[in-house]
């Protein structure tokens, strides 16, 4: 609701109170509401609470009461409301905002957050490196992890370098991220502050230059007229109609008549003039004309792109159930991608995190099934006899590890 006030031009923030405000004030400003009524429909318990928290200000023409003279109501009514302050000119929002890319401390962050990104960068090498190491000489880092104390002393030496290296690696990464979120934040900032700084220049400046506009008589803005010309949108026509009839009106009786001759001529002219482009005929089939000639053969048909297309995703969904590293997670289930019995949609379904995938896994292919389920992996073209090899697999070639308890599993 406030950006939509923003698009629209209003000055002050637009919020649902703003509603409940005008509400209540045309319910008190009504001579069929009492006060008493006033309470039951606003739910207030006397209408001290109206006139601490509801009242927005006077809008009543206290001059014409006091000289006794009508007053404008529906004038002041305006002049009291929010509709007055909407002008969509409002700059609300930046045209260019590579200018807060050069503000001083958005600058001194960006550079921060570059050198952590650096440093996080060799940790990562340093870390990856160390553990790849350790996987060629000792084997899976996350199975030594599990089996430590049954490592010799110089497994348990290397896995607790790489280990280290770990820690400097979650700590660096955890540092970049508190960076790149204070650089966010403080772009935001300056973003907001220099949109502040604009609405303020244009409340102090724009005034003066519409009153200018007005005096030389000239409604419409010279940039606006030029980006009309330069878009075509405009035919000269109606451009001439535009100056006839936004001008100042007359000093002198003669000058108004000319201007309303004027504004007429112009009238006139654009009556001549037709807008918009013609409507698309639709396509309508055209008689064919009779000739001697057969008609030849039908081409071949030619393989369908959508078909080639779905096979293409497969594939690719396929090779992607298939990790390459221990840390290399998988988003495709591997048995429904593999069940020619299922929708394409369904086989093809990438889940959101590699947890959401776990979670359809367990609950559907694992939790309700026996523990000597026999399963076949059609992606691998292997048999797996019983749950705990259908686990097993899952973990070690497709990335689908579950941390759950032995009881969340079904029989096992």
């Amino acid at each position: 609701m406030g950006r939509g006030g923003e698009i629209t031009g209003f000055k002050q923030v637009t919020k649902p109170y703003g509603l409940c405000y005008g509400a209540a004030k045309a319910v008190n400003d009504s001579p069929d509401v009492t006060n008493e009524l006033q309470n039951v429909m606003l739910q207030h318990a006397s209408i001290n609470t109206f006139v601490k928290h509801n009242s927005v200000g006077i809008h009543v023409d206290a001059q014409a009461i006091v000289r006794g003279l009508p007053a404008a109501k529906q004038l002041l009514r305006f002049a009291a409301s929010m509709s007055r302050s909407i002008d969509p000119r409002r700059p609300y929002k930046l045209d260019d905002t590579s200018c807060v890319n050069e503000v001083p401390c958005v600058l001194l962050l960006r550079k921060r957050s570059q050198a952590r990104k650096n440093n996080l960068d060799q940790i990562k090498l340093a870390f990856e490196t160390a553990k790849q190491a350790f996987e060629q000489t000792f084997g899976a880092y996350q199975q030594g992890k599990k089996i430590v104390k049954e490592l010799p002393l110089p497994a348990r030496l290397a896995l607790r370098d790489v280990r280290r290296h770990e820690r400097q690696y979650i700590r660096a990464t955890r540092k970049y991220n508190r960076a790149q979120r204070t650089c966010r934040n403080e772009w935001q900032r300056q973003r907001n502050h220099l949109v502040r700084e604009n609405l303020e220049r244009y409340k102090n400046e724009q005034p003066a230059i519409d009153v200018e506009r007005q005096l030389a008589g000239k409604f419409v803005a010279e940039e606006v007229m030029g980006a009309l010309q330069r878009t075509g949108y405009m035919t000269p026509e109606h451009m001439t109609l535009i100056d006839a009839v936004l001008t100042m009106p007359g000093a002198t009786v003669e000058e108004e008549y000319q201007r309303r001759i004027s504004a007429i001529n112009a009238v006139i002219a654009f009556c001549d003039v037709q807008e918009g482009c013609p409507t698309r005929q639709s396509n309508i089939t055209k008689k064919r004309r009779a000739t001697n000639t057969l008609p030849s053969a039908p081409a071949k048909r030619q393989g369908s792109p959508r078909v080639d297309g779905v096979e293409t995703n497969f594939r690719q969904a396929i090779a992607s159930v298939c990790i390459k590293s221990p840390d290399e997670k998988s988003t495709i289930c591997f048995l429904c991608i593999a069940n020619s019995k299922l929708p394409a949609t369904e086989r093809l379904r990438a889940h959101s995190t590699p947890g959401s995938l776990t979670r359809h896994f367990i609950d559907k292919h694992v939790k309700h099934f026996p523990k000597d389920v026999h399963v076949r992996c059609n992606v691998c073209n292997e048999d797996l006899p019983h749950k705990s090899a259908l686990m097993n697999h899952a973990e070690r070639v497709h990335g689908v590890v579950s941390r759950r308890p032995l009881s969340a599993l079904g029989p096992i």
